[in-house]
This record gives C-alpha cells, structure tokens and sequence, in this order.
C-alpha cells in the first residue's frame, strides 16, 4: 500500500460519512462535488460536527492512500457564503 503525506489548503462541504473501513471516521470533507476527505477522528476533527452541511476552509495534512484521502485539520475557516458559479466563474 502506497502513502503520500503533505500539507494542504482545501474549499469544501463537511459531511457525514459511512464507510465499511472503521466506525470510527464520521465525517468528510467533500471538494467539488466528488472529491472526498476523510477526517481523522482526533479533536479538531471532532470539532467539524458543529460546521456540518456547511462550507469551510481547512488548512490540514493530507495521507493519500489506496483507500482514499485521509485528512488532520490544522485549522478551519467557516465560509457562510458557501460556494456559488456564476457565469465569471468559469
């Protein structure tokens, strides 16, 4: 199994999240619609409860593996504006 490690800034929605690995990942950060980050259970992940269905800005360290992104959050920025294309956007 394959591990990459580095840090990172990422947009996107906090969701929950199911999975057949461990019940003990709950929450996702989804960016752009398809793109999943799993949270590390640790206190900053548990943290993201109170942003659920909401849009933030996380700076974390990302673990990519064969099973997927797997994100520690350093810090989070709530955006209440939420993310919106409008026709400048693309």
């Amino acid at each position: 199994m394959s591990s990459e490690f580095y840090s990172d800034t990422i947009y996107g929605q906090v969701v929950p999240y199911e999975s057949d690995l461990d019940d003990k990942y709950q929450l996702a950060i989804v960016v752009d619609g398809e793109e999943e980050f799993i949270v590390e259970p640790d206190s900053n992940g548990r943290s993201l409860n109170e942003y659920l269905d909401q849009w933030i800005k996380a700076q974390v360290y990302v673990n990519e593996t064969d099973d997927g992104f797997f994100v520690k959050i350093r810090e989070v920025l709530l955006d209440e504006a939420g993310w919106g294309y409008d026709d400048d956007s693309w």
